[in-house]
């Protein structure tokens, strides 16, 4: 019994430590794994992200997210503990966001940047896991805003505005409806319209033209009749200044003729107008009798002999 009791403490004995041995090793391949982990802190929220939800940096998956917490200090920030490759280049400047894949409402987050000559994020800290900031993305600003968008979309789609949309969409039919009983009418009144936008373009051009002519003489040959016409005036004036002096100089002469001669002129007028009725009274006798008034009688009239 001593002896069988022997073998039972020491099979235990073995088995305690491989037991150990197997923990070890474990421990310390998780010691050397082959990744790095870093806290995203993220003081919005992170709806549609889930543990096990990938990593990407640059658009390239290179690690997944191993939890989700919320800051026992401050409920309003989350904390996503991520691994990514030993490799990833994790710089001090490097941004990370949280962005949405697709429609299907999961989100990822996402590494953006990092400059070459930066030295690496944990190359550069003290703790075990660095921490990263989150920016805010386009996507936690549309869920930041999708309460207002959602209130202004409900306004948008009140009763009264539905209402109104259709009403709208009525008057829309009655006005197509019109539209094709009348589309004869409308057909024709589009023709005139276009007749009168075609005679319209013609007047247009004849206007052109003639506004171009005009043009044209008022630069080529408006100067030339514009001399012409002054010169004309200055004749004008130079024979008007000689008429004034004749008529200086000969101002008692018209005074004695309108004095004297013009009395003499109306009796010599009327005799011109009797001697005018005169002769013609005397052709109308000629014309009519120039027998009678030449001979004073008929001439003789001869009959024919009875024999």
């Amino acid at each position: 019994m001593e002896t069988r009791a022997s073998y039972v403490l020491i099979g235990a004995f073995v088995m305690i430590v491989m037991g150990a041995a197997f923990l070890y090793i474990l421990w310390l391949g998780q010691a050397q794994r082959e990744y790095d982990e870093y806290d995203i802190i993220f003081t919005e929220r992170v709806s549609g992200l889930s543990v096990g939800a990938a990593v990407r940096f640059n658009g390239i998956q290179k690690g997944e997210v191993d939890t989700l917490s919320i800051d026992p200090q401050d409920p309003s920030i989350v904390i996503a503990r991520v691994r990514v490759d030993k490799d990833t280049p994790v710089k001090i400047d490097t941004k990370a966001e949280l962005e949405l894949v697709g429609f299907t409402g999961l989100a990822i987050i996402q590494f953006v940047g990092g400059s070459a000559n930066k030295p690496l994020l944990k190359e550069q800290t003290e703790d075990r896991v660095p921490s990263i900031k989150a920016d805010a993305s386009g996507f936690a600003a549309f869920l930041e805003g999708s309460g207002d968008v959602l209130a202004q979309a409900n306004r948008l789609l009140s009763d009264e505005n539905i209402e109104g949309i259709a009403s709208i969409i009525t008057n829309i039919e009655v006005l197509t409806s019109a539209f094709a009983d009348n589309s004869d009418e409308i057909g024709t009144t589009l023709e005139n319209i276009d007749a009168i936008t075609t005679d319209l373009a013609k007047v247009t051009a004849k206007l052109d033209a003639a506004a171009t002519g005009l043009q044209t003489f008022m630069e080529e040959d408006a100067p030339a009749t514009m001399d012409e016409v002054d010169a004309l005036l200055g004749q004008s004036r130079a024979l008007i200044e000689d008429l004034r002096g004749i008529a200086d100089e000969n101002r008692s002469s018209i005074k004695v003729f309108a004095d004297q001669g013009l009395g003499q002129v109306a009796p010599a007028l009327g005799e011109a107008r009797r001697l005018f009725r005169t002769l013609d009274a005397m052709l109308r006798e000629i014309d009519r009798d120039p027998n009678a008034y030449f001979f004073g009688e008929r001439a003789p009239e001869y009959a024919g002999s009875d024999e």
